[in-house]
């Protein structure tokens, strides 16, 4: 049944209206400390130093980059660098021709950029536009009044005390309302210095949510039901808020998903992570992800989602409506032999591991596994097989036998099916086996084998040393643990970190006095590895809000080189592997082309030659038939 827009705004404004003109509560808070305080890790001097002298030198930009495009980047890069603090507040009684919503933006500046400097980038930008120039606000100390006789929006510029501190501040909408911001909803460590933060409040955005699923049209049913089960629209709607902060030597990791229970907690499975899940990942693991949820549960709604935004197709012999997703399932059987959903989907159990490891492939790309509890493992391997053996059967003509299925046995995994490219260097052979009560996958044949003597291993990720000592025990009932091994990736990715911080210390260098540039934006490897931690976070549920903790090393060169390692292994895949394999997969596709065309050639030149002696046959006949007249 449709529900009526204008029954939908009405609803939606009668069951808000009272809190929201009670207080303008911030709807969307995004802070960052900026570069004085994210790299404020001596490991990180190098980079910060030279990132103010970027700013003191201006941007070298190519040469047809006109002074104001000049002028503009340069000013949106130092409100980038600097803290800032940016909010956007719901306006429940604003006048019909304005804006619904405020706008505020506030910077302490950093070391290459005052508030006074920022302000006076921000007013000859707006002198330069159609805003003008502004006047003095009487009812606002120290802040220029923009717009005032503009179909635009008003808006205000200037420097006001904030904690004792000058502060830059931009205001659209309404004239700012100083507030501080209470991050104690993400749990961090009490004496954290908070480095970065964002907060969405969707019960603070119901009007215009509501109005964006008004905009659908003939949708608008289906559209607000589903935000309404996602945690977007209803007196339960969601509050997000995540932290990232510094206490002593480590960086901490906190969050809150209010009310995610009220709307997810369909596929939240009772007990969390257990002690066997972290078992099947091995010791060497140089990044994990374990996750307990009601898989099969989640993967119906999906397809329950996705009837709900399509019509019926039809009906069928009962009567009944036919879903999307049941002909869907139907088609799928038809082509590939089994109900995706009853032989596949309800099979699964509830846990969910991605990882690397040193065993099962060196820690790069490669070593990549994802294993999925089977709650049915016999079935299960019965309907990957025909699955497997119908979509090779389909495959392998349609490529001209390029593309098939490989089915073989090992003493480790069993019964194993491998995608593989007879004839073609593709550098994957996707492969995967039901072990146990595990479906394992990986991207080639020796990450899987490994994984699966993983399963009878004694040792696992419990068992090493960073893990224990940053997740220990906290790991057990989660509901999600992801460990990321950053020292152990560190030499992989310092080559790759080291020359972006040679190319950022000669952009940054100035050209008339060269020696002033920062010579050493990176630290050696020795001094960056000293001390390095690892990433732990954690994510559990605390009575209906969804909770996350965790730990990282504080120092920004540190994590940005353990994910150049990720870079490393990309690059030299793609540029030595992958190119020549698709120039080879493009030549053998030009010689089936050319293959077929000849074919097709001899075919058409054969048919020609039949019909012409045909018709010389009809033609002798004719003539003689003729003769004896």
């Amino acid at each position: 049944m449709r529900i009526e827009t204008t029954a939908l705004i009405v609803a939606v404004a009668a069951g808000l209206a009272a809190p929201l003109q009670a207080s303008s509560t911030d709807a969307i808070v995004l802070y960052s400390a900026g570069i004085d305080g994210l790299l404020d890790d001596p490991k990180d001097a190098g980079l910060q130093q030279a990132l103010v002298l970027m700013e003191q030198n201006g941007l070298s930009l190519p040469p047809d980059v006109g002074k104001k495009d000049k002028f503009t980047i340069g000013t949106a890069v130092r409100l980038l660098l600097s803290e800032i603090d940016f909010r956007v507040a719901m306006r429940p009684d604003a006048p019909s021709n304005s804006i619904p919503f405020s706008l505020t933006i506030r910077s302490s500046g950093n070391e290459g950029a005052t508030p006074e400097e920022l302000v006076s980038r921000v007013e000859k930008l707006l002198q330069g536009s159609k805003a003008g120039p502004g006047r003095p606000d009487p009812d606002n100390h120290g802040l220029m009044l923009y717009n005032e006789n503009d179909p635009d929006p008003l808006m205000w510029v200037g420097t006001s005390k904030d904690n004792g501190h000058e502060t830059a501040v931009m205001s659209v909408g309404s004239p700012p309302e100083s507030s501080t911001i209470d991050w104690s909803g993400c749990g961090l460590p009490s004496g954290t210095d908070i480095l970065a933060g964002v907060i969405v409040d969707f019960q603070e955005l119901q009007l215009p949510l509501a109005r964006a699923a008004v905009a659908t049209g003939p949708e608008t049913a289906a559209v607000s039901h589903l935000m309404g089960k996602w945690g977007l629209l209803g007196p339960d709607a969601m509050r997000l808020e995540f932290a990232v902060g510094r206490n002593d030597d480590a960086m901490q990791l906190g969050g809150r998903i209010s009310n995610y229970g009220k709307h997810f907690g369909q596929y939240v499975v009772e007990g969390g992570v257990r002690a066997a899940d972290l078992k099947a990942v091995p010791k060497d693991a140089v990044a994990a992800q374990v996750s307990r949820f009601n898989m099969s549960g989640f993967l119906d709604s999906m397809m329950e989602m996705g009837d709900a935004m399509a019509p019926p197709l039809g009906q069928g012999p009962d009567g009944q409506p036919i879903k999307a997703s049941d002909m869907a399932c139907q088609q799928f059987k038809m082509m590939l032999g089994i109900d995706p959903r009853t032989e596949l989907i309800d099979y699964l159990g509830d846990t969910m591991t991605i990882y690397r490891s040193i065993s099962t492939g060196g820690g790069g790309l490669m070593s990549l596994v994802m294993l999925v509890e089977a709650s049915n493992p016999d079935a299960l391997a019965t309907s990957l097989g025909t699955l497997a053996a119908r979509a090779s059967a389909m495959a392998s003509p349609m490529t001209q036998g390029y593309v098939q299925m490989s089915n073989w046995t090992h003493p480790d995994c069993g019964e194993i099916i491998s995608l593989v490219f007879p004839g073609i260097p593709i550098p994957m052979e996707l492969s995967l086996a039901v072990k146990d009560n595990w479906l394992v996958t990986a991207l080639t044949p020796q990450a899987l084998v490994a994984a699966c003597q993983q399963l009878d291993a004694r040792d696992s990720l419990k068992d090493a040393k960073g893990f224990r000592k940053y997740a220990g025990s906290k790991a057990i009932g989660a509901m999600q643990v992801n460990y990321n091994d950053v020292p152990a990736q560190l030499a992989g990715g310092y080559t790759l970190s080291s020359a972006v911080a040679s190319a950022i210390s000669n952009y940054t260098r100035p050209r008339r006095k060269a020696d002033s540039g920062i010579s050493m934006v990176m630290p050696t490897f020795g001094q960056l590895a000293k001390g390095a931690r690892p990433c732990v976070l954690i994510a559990r549920m605390d009575g209906v809000d969804l909770e996350y903790s965790g730990t990282s090393d504080s120092s920004m060169n540190v994590l940005g080189t353990g994910m150049a390692s990720h870079a490393v292994i990309l690059a030299p895949l793609a540029a030595g592997v992958v190119f020549p394999a698709i120039t080879q997969a493009r030549d053998r596709a030009q010689q089936v082309k050319k293959r077929t065309e000849e074919q097709a050639r001899d075919r058409a030149e054969s048919f020609h030659r039949q019909a012409q002696e045909t018709q010389e046959t009809h033609r002798s006949g004719h003539d003689e038939h003729e003769g004896d007249h």
